[in-house]
């Protein structure tokens, strides 16, 4: 990769920073395209030589904040074989990167935002990961009885995406402990009496810290999501 190369690729990353601060305090409506630029420090003439107008940056923020949080999804996957633990703590990841990443959050908002266009590619996305997991938990014999799939999923994904939006800055203890106490008065109902007794519904450590420093640190590569298996269907 050649020095021009390398310096066009650190400015698009602090352009997206910048913006992903400014769409962070402010709605989609409110962010003014200057407010971005100053925030870089560079002119909005440069801002738009990399994107045409608002909406192609704030395409680029979610974009970026999909990949971010789809590799710390897999990465979560990866680390855990049982499919109910493996969605808990898919769960705590991303509130931890919501909370300490602002491209992470600010993508996550402007995807609800109301006001744009091509919205919820994150809900649709979370939903087929709840599914798959869900699903892979019944054939394993980790669900308990009465549990309707689809009723279920719909409702992990409301609660779940309800506590992310509302996640603010540095919130990282505070959100751990609001997923912890959704997990713990969610999983009695949801697993089977056999696999409850082995969950933690605050997560393990170990899985959350490394899916969340891996994610955090490592620029999204858009063809690490093509062509592979490993994460669950949907986690794109």
């Amino acid at each position: 990769m050649g020095l021009q190369q390398e310096r066009a690729i650190r400015t698009r990353r602090l352009m997206l920073k910048s913006a992903a601060e400014v769409f962070d305090r402010e709605d989609y409506a409110s962010a003014r395209l200057s407010d971005i630029s100053a925030r870089a420090n560079m002119s909005t003439g440069a801002l738009h030589f990399h994107f045409a107008n608002k909406e192609d940056l704030a395409q680029a923020v979610v974009s970026e904040a999909r990949g971010i949080l789809w590799r710390a999804s897999r990465l979560a996957y990866e680390k855990n074989s049982e499919p109910l633990q493996a969605l808990t703590d898919i769960s705590h990841t991303l509130g931890q990167l919501l909370a300490w990443d602002v491209v992470s959050r600010a993508g996550l908002r402007l995807d609800n935002d109301r006001s744009r266009k091509g919205r919820e590619q994150f809900l649709h996305a979370w939903h087929a990961c709840v599914h798959r997991l869900l699903d892979r938990a019944h054939q394993e014999g980790g669900l308990a009885a009465q549990v309707q799939q689809q009723a279920l999923t719909c409702a992990i994904v409301a609660s779940t995406t309800g506590i992310g939006v509302l996640i603010k800055g540095g919130e990282g203890d505070r959100i751990r402990m609001a997923f912890t106490g959704f997990w713990q008065g969610f999983l009695p109902g949801l697993a089977a009496p056999d696999v409850l007794g082995t969950l933690n519904p605050g997560g393990t450590n170990d899985v959350v810290d490394y899916a969340v420093n891996a994610s955090r640190y490592l620029p999204y590569d858009p063809e690490d999501a093509v062509g592979t298996d490993a994460a669950p269907s949907g986690v794109t």
